[in-house]
């Protein structure tokens, strides 16, 4: 890939695992090699700098990526000459916080939160506000709040909907939940969420874990609160002009494939 792209005159940088930092403040582009835990892990990276990135898929799915790698030098061309496009994926936001004293993140997601039981096969209970506003709480093995890219992830196997990439709106999905009311849920963006570990007796200890795309992990304590917003910045995709979402999860999920 980097011969093919001196060939045709581009700079290359390779963050060779260091900091890509110095590289992101002058590239146009960034290309990321591998399966959509490489795509997670580069969107919390280029997302602060505005800059798009490029999967080459070399891994399973590739949900994400904009092309396999087969098909890169045909596809370069294309990028070069700016036929590709450039697609806007909101963020989530995420912090922990115990009293006013932050202890984890904030950290970006492009896929999802995932707050969870840990270390013991018994549920918990999550309580979940909107802007101060009582939601649920959701008693059971956990809870996804997924964006509308991570709709299609952990959230969609435990029994979410497919949403719009464009829709603004956070999915609430419960895990295993304890509870035949308890379904999944948008709320719009426009509010912030949190959620709080809660005690179902005085003598309970629960145990949870928050996960920041499956990548960034935080043990959570009784007291502690996750808060849960839009991220100010967006996440630039560029994938080819003429595959649609509905393409996509043709391909890649067979959706209403029978």
């Amino acid at each position: 890939m980097r011969a093919a792209l001196k060939k045709r005159g581009v700079t290359v940088t390779t963050a060779d695992g260091k900091s890509p930092i110095k590289a992101l403040k002058q590239c146009d582009i960034a290309i990321a090699l591998g399966g959509d835990g490489t795509m997670l892990r580069c969107s919390r990276q280029v997302a602060p700098f505005s800059v798009p990135l490029l999967g080459v898929n070399v891994g399973g799915l590739g949900f994400l990526s904009g092309v396999d790698l087969p098909g890169f030098k045909k596809a370069l061309t294309r990028i070069l000459a700016g036929e590709f496009t450039v697609e806007s994926r909101w963020m989530l936001s995420v912090e922990v916080r115990n009293g006013t004293k932050v202890v984890f993140g904030p950290h970006t997601a492009l896929n999802d939160c995932v707050i969870r039981g840990a270390e013991q096969a018994r549920a918990v209970t999550v309580e979940v506000e909107c802007a101060g506003s009582p939601v649920a709480s959701y008693f059971g093995d956990g809870l996804v709040a997924a964006t509308p890219t991570g709709s299609t992830a952990y959230a969609l196997a435990v029994g979410g909907p497919v949403v719009m990439p464009e829709v603004n709106a956070f999915l609430l999905a419960p895990i295993s939940p304890h509870q035949l009311t308890s379904r999944p849920l948008l709320v719009s963006t426009d509010r912030p969420l949190t959620a709080q570990l809660k005690r179902r007796n005085p003598y309970d200890e629960p145990l949870a874990l928050v996960s920041v795309d499956g990548q960034i992990d935080h043990s959570m304590k009784i007291g502690e609160v996750v808060y849960m917003r839009r991220a100010a910045q967006p996440f630039k995709l560029l994938v080819p002009p003429e595959r649609s979402h509905f393409d996509l999860l043709h391909e890649k999920l067979s959706w209403g494939v029978r």
